[in-house]
């Protein structure tokens, strides 16, 4: 079962690997046939809604330096494994300039994938403007890599069929297919007999009730907005149903199938009529997650806006959760700084709001196993008692936050590196800050000798770093009724004037940022000055050029979390 887990892992990546998130959409009002063809019961969906130019995506972003062989730590494939691998490090090298992406793939220049699940299959298609070039790219990828394949054909269908696994007794492959100028990439699994959904993958048969055909498109629609380019969904109650309910959807068949193969009962716990009971009754409050992308190009830059909802009916949950919503300052683009960090928490309602959760965690009380078991590790006594005495000092607090803005290193020091340049700020957020103050001082005797008016003014704390720890690092402080802010040079203190203006509105938990080159720069710089080399897994990020932005938030609708990515230029 882990080995059959592990090839679906790998094939899903084929078949996900051309699916990123694309720009420049050219509105398209029809009715995309590829939608018909998908089952309205899938559990996973995500399609675009207009056509999009992915090669000025995969261009702007600083994907084409990539090899997704950094990733895989050296680990043991299989030809037709590393025949995966190949074709996606081809298709990202091969962006290089449009025409060059076109030969690769076969497609037009503007595609409009989609990607769901047949039960635990996935399956991706997009459509093909020239499928000889489609498969002399498959064939090329073939003899770099030494795999191999079995032909098959659908009615007008003909596909390709790669062996995943090893054993004889489990056998996966990776299905590429062609058919009215679409490429299918999906998996084969005969051990699901029946349900085994290849021909449904390939088109040859139809959904009883496609997506097309269903109300979910309109619903998301109208809940979300029709603004955005792309609509993703992961439903939990399908996901569930699955598992609980024998029969009950696709999922439930094919699991069924897979039970029958193998002398573990991995299914006979989570099917206990309780399980089904309250596992239900979970996923109706929490029914899906939904992802929203909009899609732009302005003058070669590349950008993304959307947003992630964990959708919620639970009322205690989440009025719990938008109760501790605190301060998040309104900060610069972030192209002006390496990154920033902002936790927005009104720590006065911290207490209540985890002792409401733990109490909604612990009833009613569980019969079904796991979730029994899951009750047992929350504990009999509740936090709440213990966090109202640890946040007793700290009820004023509305949020924290800390920028970066800009790195140097002197490597000419006769000394060694030294910090040439270093502008930061950090700022703490709360009714009367001044309070905070005095009772760090009574913790902290160093910090007897800074005193702070909270007026607003500027003090230059300099003196006193360079008395307690010896470094030459300039540090100015500013104090007002709202907030405390320290930072080092002129960026960071434009940026502290800015946020002493700022009310303590409540904006959400949690917002961070980065300039991905400048970010890739200022490590380099770091491990310079220790004298150490930069990490192997950082590594894996320095030819991006993208820069990140995400809030994470509570709404009616549940938890979301908003993003914004777009393309930056390399530090040079």
């Amino acid at each position: 079962m882990k080995k059959l887990i592990l090839a679906a892992a790998i094939a899903a990546t084929a078949a996900a690997g051309g699916y990123f998130y694309h720009l420049d959409p050219k509105t398209d009002s029809d009715i995309d046939p590829l939608l018909t063809l998908i089952p309205a019961e899938s559990a996973f969906v995500s399609f675009a809604t207009a056509n999009y130019d992915h090669y000025q995506y995969l261009h702007a972003f600083g994907y084409t330096q990539e090899s997704l062989y950094d990733y895989l730590d050296d680990r043991e494939l299989t030809a037709e494994q590393a025949f995966i691998i190949q074709y996606l490090d081809g298709y990202l090298q091969s962006a290089v300039d449009k025409q060059t992406l076109k030969t690769y793939l076969g497609t037009p220049d503007n595609i409009k994938p989609v990607m769901y699940t047949l039960g635990l299959v996935p399956v991706y298609k997009l459509q093909l403007e020239n499928s000889d070039a489609f498969w002399r790219t498959i064939s090329q990828v073939e003899q770099e890599t030494g795999a191999t394949y079995q032909t098959g054909q659908f009615g007008e269908v003909t596909y390709r069929r790669y062996r995943l696994t090893e054993e004889e007794d489990e056998d996966i492959g990776l299905i590429i297919a062609v058919g009215n100028q679409v490429a299918t990439f999906t998996l084969d699994l005969p051990m699901l007999g029946e349900e085994n959904p290849l021909k449904l993958a390939l088109g040859i048969e139809k959904p009883q009730l496609s997506f097309a055909q269903s109300d979910r498109f309109s619903e998301l629609k109208t809940k979300y907005g029709q603004q955005y380019s792309n609509y993703a969904y992961l439903d939990h109650q399908a996901i569930i149903q699955g598992l609980t309910q024998p029969a009950s959807n696709r999922i439930a068949r094919q699991l069924e199938v897979l039970q029958q193969q193998t002398s573990e009962p991995f299914l006979d716990e989570i099917r206990h009529p309780n399980c089904q009971t309250e596992l239900a009754a979970i996923t109706r409050n929490w029914p899906r997650t939904v992802g929203l992308a909009e899609y732009s190009m302005h003058n070669g830059q590349a950008a993304i806006k959307g947003k992630l909802v964990i959708e919620s009916h639970n009322q205690v949950i989440i009025n719990a959760l938008k109760a501790i919503r605190g301060f998040l300052p309104e900060v610069t683009d972030p192209t002006e700084r390496i990154f920033s960090i902002g936790l927005g928490l009104d720590v006065s309602k911290l207490a209540t709001s985890v002792g409401s959760i733990w109490n909604d965690l612990r009833q009613p009380s569980y019969s079904c196993g796991l979730l029994a078991d899951f009750q047992q590790s929350l504990g009999d006594e509740n936090p709440a008692t213990m966090l109202s005495l640890g946040a007793s000092m700290l009820g004023s607090v509305k949020g924290m936050h800390f920028a970066l803005n800009d790195l140097t290193l002197d490597t000419e020091h006769p000394f060694g590196p030294q910090w040439d340049k270093l502008d930061f700020l950090f700022t703490l957020s709360a009714n009367q800050p001044e309070n905070l103050l005095l009772s760090a001082q009574m913790f902290v005797p160093e910090l007897a000798q800074l005193t702070l008016e909270a007026n607003g003014e500027q003090i230059d704390l300099s003196t006193l770093v360079r008395a307690e720890t010896g470094m030459q690092t300039p540090l100015f402080a500013r104090l007002n009724d709202k907030h405390l802010a320290l930072y080092s040079g002129a960026q960071s203190a434009t940026s502290a004037e800015a946020i002493l203006k700022q009310p303590l509105t409540a904006k959400g938990l949690f917002q961070f940022d980065v300039n991905m080159p400048r970010f890739m720069e200022a490590m380099r710089l770091a491990a310079e000055f220790s004298g150490e080399e930069l990490p192997e897994e950082l590594m894996h990020g320095s030819t991006s050029n993208v820069i990140t932005q995400f809030v994470i938030d509570i709404n009616d609708s549940g938890i979301t979390v908003d993003y914004h990515q777009r393309s930056a230029p390399s530090v040079q």
